[in-house]
């Protein structure tokens, strides 16, 4: 098949899936976004096989014209409905265009104007595939045929994200982890209160963060004002190998997230890593997340985070198995591989 990408380099995620597709099709990738630490090396090795354009050049926007507009493809599959789905107005007439929202794009600050686009989108759509109940209902409310949509994960490889360590057997010390972006959206903060506690009640807890943004400096004066310098270390953005030694040091892994799409993929990678995991109980975590594979907590409750961190360090042997039970569920409801056969199978019906 020929199919044309537009998506963002910025996130692994839109590596993961072409590099997927890439192997048995003609792709070409209209990139909106330029490659991140952790995205860039697995960018450039898809250079070989994909014919790239940078939607933020302007040698290459006369050639992403050009091809929406006369080039022949089976379809196009637009991820992340921002202000580069705009593109879609030059395909082809009757062209087939796939859509994959990823959460804020439908859930967050939708102006009149916006939710007018994103209607007009999700009619123009010959499919729509989603990463939660949560959205495949939101674009359904904007017009999409409910005939035309699926819930399918972006998936996570389980040979790869597996561990070769278990939690709990460093005897010396108690490693917690958190890798989303400092942004308010996922309420840093809530963790940083929490581990403040820990550090109170015992020396053998230290606390990693993993992941940079505007809350950087703010993050940086928390730590320095508590005395937690020792305790809590920022290691900024990883690149894939940084993130996956990450997974395997580290112990317990927290998500204090106000909001995610679906279950969000570094909470998938960590289940996968068999690494103990608390994350919010919000969006659909809560059909993911429970006592027999991990823990929940209320949006910004730091003293009941702190109180389930302390449980769980009390309670090593009974939350070996809780951890384990955790990759099970990933290997069997979000594998890649399996999850990009389904995606496969959607394709199939424009081929």
């Amino acid at each position: 098949m020929n199919i044309i990408y537009i998506a963002s380099a910025k996130s692994i995620h839109t590596i993961r899936w072409i590099n997927f597709f890439a192997i048995n099709n003609q792709i070409t990738w209209i990139n909106t976004g330029d490659p991140t630490n952790e995205t860039i090396n697995e960018f450039k090795g898809l250079k070989n096989s994909v014919e790239i354009y940078n939607l933020n050049n302007i040698f290459d926007l006369n050639k992403i014209i050009y091809i929406l507009l006369f080039k022949k493809y089976n379809l196009v599959h637009l991820h992340y409905l921002g202000w580069h789905s705009l593109l879609t107005i030059l395909m082809r007439p009757k062209s087939n265009l796939l859509l994959t929202p990823w959460g804020s794009d439908l859930l967050v600050n939708r102006s009149f104007l916006k939710r007018i686009w994103l209607s007009i989108l999700m009619k123009k759509a010959k499919y729509i595939i989603c990463d939660s109940d949560r959205l495949k209902i939101a674009s359904i409310k904007l017009g999409a045929n409910i005939n035309n949509i699926s819930v399918i994960m972006f998936g996570i490889d389980t040979n790869l994200y597996k561990c070769s360590r278990r939690i709990f057997s460093n005897k010396d010390k108690i490693i917690i982890g958190s890798n989303r972006k400092l942004e308010p959206i996922y309420d840093i903060f809530t963790f940083l209160k929490a581990a403040k506690i820990i550090c109170k009640k015992r020396n053998d807890i230290y606390f990693l963060i993993a992941g940079n943004g505007s809350l950087n400096n703010k993050v940086l004066e928390f730590i320095k004002k508590e005395n937690l310098r020792k305790r809590i270390r920022l290691l900024g953005l990883l690149n894939k190998k940084q993130m996956l030694n990450f997974y395997n040091d580290i112990d317990i892994y927290v998500s204090t997230a106000l909001s995610d799409g679906g279950l969000s993929s570094s909470t998938a990678e960590a289940m996968a890593f068999e690494r103990l995991i608390i994350i919010t109980n919000n969006s659909d975590n809560k059909l993911w997340v429970n006592s027999k594979n991990g823990y929940l907590f209320k949006n910004k409750n730091y003293l009941k985070l702190a109180e389930i961190i302390d449980n769980v360090i009390q309670n090593k042997i009974k939350n070996l198995s809780i951890a384990s039970n955790a990759r099970i569920i990933i290997e069997e409801k979000y594998s890649y591989k399996k999850e990009m056969s389904r995606v496969q199978k959607v394709y199939d019906k424009f081929n």
